[in-house]
C-alpha cells in the first residue's frame, strides 16, 4: 500500500500560504516525485469554505426573517406555517402589551391613591413687618419686635394658621438693610430677622406684587426675596410664579399688582395661569393688589380682573390694598375675596378700621383633580378678627373676635358681599365653637 504523505508546496519553501506568499495549493490529484499516481499532496491552508457557507446561511435566514415579519411571510412557506408564525408573533406582542398595561395600571393606581386628598388653605391680608423711617420708634412694630420677639405677632391666630397645609399673606414692604429709599409718601422696611414673624405665624407663602415691595429700589426688592428664601418662605409676584407641594398636589401661586397697569395685569395673569397649568398645578391661587384705599366696595376693574382670572383657570382669588374688608363673591364655582384688609400691619399705629379676617378653604382632590361640587362650595369659613388685641391702638397682634363682636363683624361682611353684582357668599353669624363663621 502506498504510504500517505503530506507536503507543503508554495514557492520552494515550507511557507505555503502560512509563509505569506499566498501561493499555497490544495491538491487531491498531484503526483509525488516517485511518479506514484496514488500519492496525494495536501496543503495546510485553512479551509475557508465552511465559514463562507455559514455566512451565506445566516444572510439567507436574516432576509427570510425580515420578509416574514415585514412583508407578511415568505412565498414558499406553507399557509399553515405562515399563519402559525404570525399567530406566535401576535401572541408575543399581546403578552407584552398586557404586561405593560398591568404595570401602567399598577402605577396609575398608586398615583391616584396618593392624590385623593383634602388640602386646607388659609389667607390673610396685608402684613407690613417694619415701619416708615419717619415714624417714631416708640409704639412701633420695631419696638414690639425688640421687646416681645417674633412669636408674639401671630400668637393669637396661630391655632388657625398652623392647623392648615398652607397660609398665604401679602408682604407689603421690603425686608432689607438697603438705604436706597424711593421718593414717595411711605416707605416700609424691616431687617432680615423680621422674616421670623412669618415663620412663627406659620405663614408659608407671601405675595410681593404690591406698591411697597420696591420702597427701597431694586436692591431692596432683591434682598427681600433672598431673605424670604433663606427663611424658607415661598415668595411670588410680578413676573415670578411659585409652586408649593402638599400631599402630592402641586399648588400654583401668582401675584398681580393692578395699580401699575390694568392692561398689563390682565395679560400677565393669563400668562401666569397658563404657565402654572403647564407645570402640572392642580390648584391655582392668585393674589391681587388693586382697588382704592378705604373703600368697602370693589372697583369695576377689580371685578373685571377677578372674573378674568377665574375664567382663565384661577381657583381662588385673594385681594388686598384697600386696607379694609370688601365682600366675597362665589363666581363660576370659585371664591373671590376682593379685599382681606390689613392683618399684621406695621404701617399704621392707629388704622382707620381695625376689622380683618382669616379666610380658609378646604379643597378636595380626586385622582389629582380638584373636585367642584356643593361639598367643596361649603368647605369655606372665615374667622373675624381685629388687627390688634385692643381696639384703642395697634399692638400688631391680630386677634379673633368672639361672641356678639364676632357675629357683628360677620354681619357687616355679609352686607359688603350683598352689595356685589355677582353671587354673594354669605356666612353664618353664629360662630362655631372654634370661632369660625361657616359659609351658608
Amino acid at each position: 500500500m502506498a504510504r500517505r504523505k503530506e507536503t507543503y508546496i508554495g514557492g520552494g519553501t515550507n511557507r505555503g500560504i502560512y509563509g505569506g506568499d499566498k501561493r499555497g495549493l490544495y491538491s487531491a490529484r498531484g503526483r509525488g516525485r516517485g511518479g506514484n499516481s496514488s500519492m496525494r499532496i495536501y496543503s495546510k491552508a485553512p479551509r475557508r469554505w465552511p465559514i463562507i457557507v455559514v455566512i451565506v446561511i445566516l444572510v439567507v435566514l436574516f432576509v427570510a426573517c425580515i420578509w416574514q415579519f415585514a412583508c407578511g411571510g415568505l412565498p414558499f412557506l406553507k399557509a399553515n406555517e405562515s399563519q402559525q408564525t404570525s399567530q406566535s408573533f401576535a401572541a408575543l406582542i399581546q403578552q407584552r402589551v398586557a404586561s405593560a398595561q398591568q404595570s401602567a395600571n399598577a402605577s396609575s393606581a398608586a398615583l391616584k391613591s396618593g392624590k385623593d386628598t383634602t388640602i386646607t388653605v388659609s389667607a390673610v391680608g396685608d402684613c407690613t413687618l417694619g415701619k416708615d423711617p419717619t415714624f417714631s420708634y416708640s409704639g412701633s412694630f420695631n419696638e414690639y419686635f425688640a421687646d416681645k420677639g417674633p412669636a408674639y405677632f401671630f400668637e393669637n391666630v396661630l391655632p388657625y394658621t398652623s392647623n392648615d397645609q398652607l397660609t398665604i399673606a401679602n408682604c407689603e414692604g421690603a425686608i432689607t438693610q438697603s438705604d436706597d429709599i424711593v421718593e414717595k409718601t411711605f416707605n416700609f422696611k424691616g431687617p432680615a430677622e423680621y422674616t421670623q414673624v412669618f415663620n412663627g405665624g406659620s405663614v408659608e407663602a407671601v405675595n410681593l406684587a404690591n406698591n411697597h415691595s420696591f420702597d427701597y429700589g431694586t436692591s431692596g426688592y432683591e434682598e427681600t426675596k433672598t431673605n424670604l428664601a433663606s427663611a424658607n418662605i415661598t415668595s411670588f409676584g410680578y413676573d415670578r410664579t411659585a409652586t408649593y407641594e402638599v400631599n402630592g398636589i402641586t399648588i400654583g401661586l401668582f401675584g398681580i399688582c393692578e395699580l401699575d397697569d390694568f392692561d398689563a395685569g390682565m395679560t400677565l395673569l393669563k400668562e401666569d395661569i397658563a404657565n402654572l397649568k403647564k407645570q402640572g398645578c392642580s390648584l391655582v391661587i392668585g393674589v391681587f393688589h388693586w382697588g382704592n384705599e378705604g373703600e368697602y366696595a370693589p372697583a369695576a376693574t377689580q371685578v373685571e380682573m377677578a372674573h378674568a382670572a377665574v375664567d382663565a383657570g384661577c381657583d381662588l382669588v385673594l385681594g388686598g390694598h384697600p386696607h379694609v374688608l370688601q365682600g366675597i363673591e362665589y363666581y363660576n364655582q370659585r371664591y373671590i375675596c376682593y379685599s382681606l384688609a390689613n392683618f399684621c400691619f406695621g404701617g399704621n399705629s392707629n388704622p382707620m378700621d381695625y376689622h380683618t379676617m382669616i379666610f380658609q378653604q378646604s379643597f378636595t382632590f380626586k385622582d389629582g383633580k380638584l373636585v367642584l361640587d356643593d361639598t367643596t362650595r361649603k368647605a369655606v369659613r372665615v374667622v373675624p378678627c381685629l388687627v390688634s388685641s385692643t381696639s384703642s391702638y395697634n399692638d400688631y397682634q391680630p386677634t379673633p373676635l368672639t361672641g356678639d363682636s364676632g357675629s357683628s363683624a360677620i354681619e357687616q361682611l355679609n352686607n359688603y358681599s350683598a352689595n356685589l353684582a355677582g353671587s354673594s357668599a354669605m356666612f353664618s353669624t353664629a360662630l362655631d365653637e372654634s370661632g369660625f363663621a361657616n359659609v351658608e
